[in-house]
């Protein structure tokens, strides 16, 4: 059975690192685990490998081990890379416990609204060749937030938490993550922030929603606990988000973010598909041009050291964007990694491709329907690497943030 480990760096005020892991996956002593096996061997005929048992989800993220070598499914092989049959998706409710009507209100201080012409946030509700750019991060997050429940293990944050009072999911969009927070910590009060109203009516009682821009000036009362997932692309100035953040956060409070790294890489030796790295490449040059960089997750960590964050921990997961992986686990995560993938590739990207870089809709409707295709080929190994940071402001500091 193949380990699965989180490669984690660690930075504090002493500059001390540290190590996190996943989730311990025991190994049969009679079964080697070569780094890389590959997917197809027309010549070889691989030994098939007796299937692993799935292992109850880790509750502790400090015994977890890394995934730096997912071992390929033996049977993908046999088949010359042929599919399989795939499961039926579950649909997966998020109504669960005492709910209220939410209350959507509108701060005094947004200086934005649902009418903005920027569509690079990609949750206004504007509608341009005849397609409403809020609607990929509305409808992706049944995927994408099953993906981060079955990485994650279950947890819903790494931060080492301690009865945090006030908690802010920072572009919360269906607000799926505030709700399963508030359900979880009833001692709580979550807000969740958007430029949209697109989160549903029935909601815990100890969670708000509002429609706001985190880019404008914040005027909260200070939180315990800060949450931001999936924002690359929608922000012009990371560096002045996490130091508004910092200034919000009580002394003590921490910071997390969770953001996949734009780059699609093979773990096998096959290179990257010519269409899926030509989408990835004019997705990141439109984002330069308008000043909305898709290239954050590997810079977070130091973002935040430059804000005066301490015990920054950045844990980086390797995550199959296909079922190609052997592991049941990580297989089904590859599984619903490339549903949301197939969906990007046709809802994400068009405004960028056809008002930034003047292709016609034709042109990216092409483009997008040669990434669909490659992303149904399971001969190449494909991973995205998901960077986990988060980090404390230090408890001497005695400024908070602006209340009401």
């Amino acid at each position: 059975m193949t380990e699965f480990q989180v490669n984690s760096t660690s930075s504090s005020s002493k500059a001390e690192s540290s190590t996190q892991t996943l989730a311990p996956q025991p190994q049969p002593p009679s079964e080697s685990q070569p780094d890389i096996q590959p997917d197809v061997q027309p010549d070889i005929q691989p030994e098939v490998l007796p299937e692993p048992q799935i292992q109850e989800p880790a509750q502790d993220p400090a015994n977890n081990q890394a995934n730096d070598a997912i071992e390929p499914d033996p049977i993908l092989t046999e088949t010359k890379g042929q599919r399989r049959p795939r499961k039926r998706l579950r649909v997966w409710r998020y109504f669960v416990g005492q709910y209220q009507v939410s209350i959507f209100k509108t701060p005094l201080t947004s200086s934005k609204n649902c009418e903005l012409e920027d569509f690079s946030h990609g949750r206004y509700n504007q509608v341009s060749n005849g397609r409403r750019y809020h609607a990929y991060r509305d409808g992706k997050y049944l995927f994408l937030s099953h993906v981060f429940t079955l990485v994650y293990e279950g947890r819903l944050y790494f931060s080492p938490l301690e009865n945090p009072h006030r908690v802010l999911d920072a572009g919360t969009g269906t607000g799926i993550w505030a709700i399963d927070f508030a359900d979880r910590h009833p001692e709580s009060f979550v807000v969740g922030s958007d430029l949209s109203p697109i989160q549903p009516g029935w909601i815990p009682p100890n969670l708000e929603f509002e429609v706001d821009d985190i880019e404008d000036t914040w005027r909260h009362k200070p939180f315990d606990f800060i949450h931001m997932r999936m924002m690359a692309g929608s922000i012009k100035d990371w560096p002045a988000l996490i130091a508004q953040a910092y200034a919000n956060l009580q002394p003590g409070g921490w910071l997390e973010f969770c953001e996949f790294e734009v780059w699609v890489h093979c773990q096998n030796d096959t290179e990257v598909p010519q269409l899926i790295h030509k989408w990835q490449t004019g997705l990141t040059e439109a984002g330069e041009r308008i000043g909305r960089t898709f290239d954050v997750a590997p810079n977070l960590k130091r973002w935040m050291e430059e804000a005066g964050f301490v015990e920054i921990t950045e844990n980086i997961i390797k995550v199959p964007d296909t079922p190609w992986p052997k592991d049941p686990r990580w297989k089904e995560v590859g599984l619903y990694q490339q549903q949301n993938m197939l969906d990007a590739s046709s809802a994400y990207g068009q405004a960028h491709f056809t008002r930034v870089l003047g292709w016609s809709v034709e042109e990216f409707q092409v483009l997008s329907a040669g990434v669909r295709r490659e992303l149904k080929n399971l001969k190449y190994h494909m991973i995205s690497n998901l960077h986990v940071v988060y980090g404390q402001k230090p408890k001497d500091d005695g400024a908070g943030g602006v209340g009401h």
